[in-house]
């Protein structure tokens, strides 16, 4: 079963989002910022992240230079969630861009667009 790690600070946008992304069968994994995102991601090696930009101390945009900057979570893709667009970089740090709010059937269908199209095991 493909694990997901959600990376919010607000815990309003974490438990519904947990919940839906839940429902699609997927585990998921949650952490409230980029620092323990990036403990949790190393870890427990998830399928996907789906983080969001503004975030106190680490924010979304350091916690994907950090995770490209490792060979162990370099290769976990990564969307970005985030109210206004974030820097621009020259390295590609995440694989799909959200602006929030973004419709979460735009959300599940990347979800499952980079877990490449395949769903859940059924239980």
């Amino acid at each position: 079963m493909p694990t997901v790690l959600l990376v919010d600070d607000d815990p309003n946008i974490l438990r519904p989002l947990r919940l839906l992304v839940e429902r699609e069968g997927y585990r998921v994994l949650t952490a409230q910022n980029g620092e323990a995102a990036q403990a949790v991601a190393v870890i427990e090696n998830p399928s996907l992240i789906v983080t969001d930009w503004m975030m106190p101390h680490v924010d979304g945009v350091e916690l994907c230079r950090r995770l490209k900057g490792d060979s162990a979570t370099a290769g976990i893709p990564v969307i970005m969630l985030s109210a206004a667009l974030p820097p621009h970089s020259q390295e590609p740090l995440w694989d799909v861009l959200l602006l929030k709010p973004a419709p979460i059937a735009r959300l599940i269908g990347a979800i499952h667009k980079l877990l490449d199209g395949a769903l859940p095991d059924a239980p």
